[in-house]
């Protein structure tokens, strides 16, 4: 059951000390290290749910410094100064203020400041009074009644979502993040009345306004549209992917125009997320250009930064993807141009567009990053998107903004009925399941993946240890994420076995090899690997396993 919590300390130290409207420039201060905290990775619940916790520990992630909050008394000793602290981020060991060139200087001169990360100068920004909006528990019952799609009945179809449906999982117990710009009368529409009435609204916050309210903003019905695709149940209309899911709703962008600002709330949002124990996280959202007084080159960043480790929010999505939540983002719209941030980052499941007959949809955004690794990943309906309105009916829309939650919902199923699965599992299952499989493209990726064939990659290569198949799949690898060298936990059957292992990158490239003999915990030291996603590929004889991993 998914639960309530009492948010952690990086959200709760900010709420004291906001004013209505924003005086001073605001800056996203960092701070040198978190020795002499109170909290300690020995003790994660005293910041993080039982479900984040939960959540690392069936992927065998270990807690690590940069899990920990920001050290109560640095951020102390920054209001002392008399600035105004908004919010605390763990990743970056930082903490957003609002500072004039005075309190800046007396901040500059503590010893726990490091350097400023961003500075913002006084902005059009609404802040009003804060608030929280969280509803209580999930249902988990399941849905017994035969499902009448209506009009989202064609863009489930081309990814098989009934597959799943027809066994019975529609998302019950998943948690599923989504940021985004508001979702506009989400409260009140018939299509989500039941996500209300079940109490699978678990948590919700306007990171911009910080008004407690996340269904007065977005004019444009972005963010809801976005949220119908996967939590619409209004049947003979619409009925969503994964339907029975729970939701957290943040909004992180705002309307009034493009800013950095929006790469910081977008990674307050999802520390959010990780803290509460959310499974997946959807953004359809991206930047590289911004707009007004930050259209300079000051702010804006340029295609070759497009690396998945440079900007402000590629750099959130990777701690993101480290904590074990799956990090889905739309790929954008913007053809040939490319892409923008978080899209570009490579543990990300980046999501391209297609009509319904699997042709590209004309805008989606083009890969490579600027590593050349592929992107997108995979993708769904970009092109004529069926979606629900602030009026409560369902309308349809382009762009990859539709497509990326479709993928989001379906990896919830997927997820839901193989929890034994990491993340990453997930993302590669999709991949080899997609209708391009043997000819990705940077421009649909692996294409639009059909959970037929990815019941059938499960269940013939990732078969649990006692049952027919590869006995390899009881291979453990950990840590993963890894900050250094690996280890390989073997069976029994295994041990005393020559192999073959072998490391090689995204585009294929081959960066480590050796053979030798598994032992119990057999040790795996490569070259220097440089953070990034990365594949292990184990032979034994006649049978082969691939593992992907990732390098902090």
């Amino acid at each position: 059951m998914i639960r309530p919590i009492f948010l952690s300390f990086i959200f709760m130290v900010c709420l004291a000390n906001i004013s209505l409207a924003q005086t001073n420039p605001r800056y996203l201060v960092l701070f040198k290290d978190k020795n002499n905290s109170p909290y300690s990775v020995e003790n994660p619940t005293a910041f993080l749910s039982e479900r984040s916790v939960s959540r690392r520990e069936r992927q065998r992630i270990r807690l690590t410094n940069t899990d920990l909050p920001v050290n109560p008394a640095y951020v102390e000793a920054v209001k002392q100064t008399g600035a105004k602290v908004i919010y605390t981020s763990r990743w970056f060991n930082g903490a957003l203020v609002e500072a004039s060139n005075v309190q800046l200087d007396q901040i500059k001169s503590l010893p726990s400041y490091k350097g400023i990360e961003l500075n913002l100068p006084v902005a059009n920004i609404t802040t009003a009074s804060p608030g929280i909006h969280r509803v209580g528990a999930v249902n988990d019952k399941l849905g017994t009644a035969e499902l009448d799609y209506g009009r989202m009945a064609n863009q489930l179809a081309l990814m098989e979502t009934s597959v799943l449906h027809n066994k019975g999982f529609y998302g019950q117990n998943m948690l599923i993040a989504v940021l985004d710009n508001g979702f506009s009368n989400g409260n009140l529409v018939n299509f989500l009345k039941p996500v209300f009435d079940e109490n699978r609204l678990v948590d919700s916050h306007d990171f911009v306004a910080r008004d407690g309210n996340v269904y007065n903003d977005g004019a444009s019905e972005h963010g809801l549209k976005v949220l119908s695709t996967m939590a619409a149940y209004l049947p003979s209309s619409m009925i969503g992917v994964a339907y029975k899911a729970s939701f957290a709703l943040y909004r992180t962008e705002n309307d009034e125009g493009e800013s950095p600002y929006e790469e910081i709330t977008w990674l307050m949002a999802a520390e959010r997320a990780d803290s509460l124990g959310a499974d997946i996280l959807n953004s359809s959202l991206g930047y590289r250009t911004f707009s007004g007084e930050f259209n300079t080159p000051a702010y804006n960043y340029t295609r070759a930064q497009m690396d998945g480790k440079t900007t402000i929010i590629a750099r959130a999505a990777r701690f993101a993807t480290r904590t074990g939540m799956l990090v889905i983002n739309a790929a954008g719209n913007e053809g040939s141009a490319g892409l923008a941030s978080p899209a570009d980052v490579d543990s990300v499941l980046t999501v391209g567009g297609t009509t319904y007959d699997f042709s590209p949809y004309s805008n989606t955004s083009v890969g490579p990053n600027a590593l050349n690794q592929r992107k997108p990943d995979v993708a769904a309906v970009g092109a004529g998107t069926v979606v629900g309105t602030s009026l409560g009916s369902a309308t349809s829309g382009n762009g990859t903004s539709f497509a990326a939650p479709l993928i989001a919902g379906l990896s919830a199923i997927l997820w839901q009925a193989h929890p034994q699965l990491t993340a990453q599992q997930i993302i590669g299952i999709l991949q080899k399941s997609g209708h391009q499989y043997t000819t990705p493209d940077n421009i649909l990726g692996y294409g639009v993946p059909r959970l037929s064939r990815a019941e059938q990659i499960i269940n013939e290569e990732l078969v649990p240890l006692g049952t027919e198949g590869s006995i390899l799949n009881a291979i453990l690898l950990h840590p993963n994420p890894t900050e250094g060298d690996l280890t390989l936990t073997i069976p029994v059957a295994l041990r005393d076995k020559k192999a073959t292992l072998e490391i090689y990158n995204q585009s294929g490239n081959t960066l480590f090899k050796k053979t030798l003999l598994l032992t119990e915990k057999t040790p795996v030291a490569p070259t220097q690997l440089t953070s990034g996603l990365y594949i292990l590929k184990i032979r034994v004889g006649e049978q082969e396993r691939s593992i992907r991993f990732i390098r902090k």
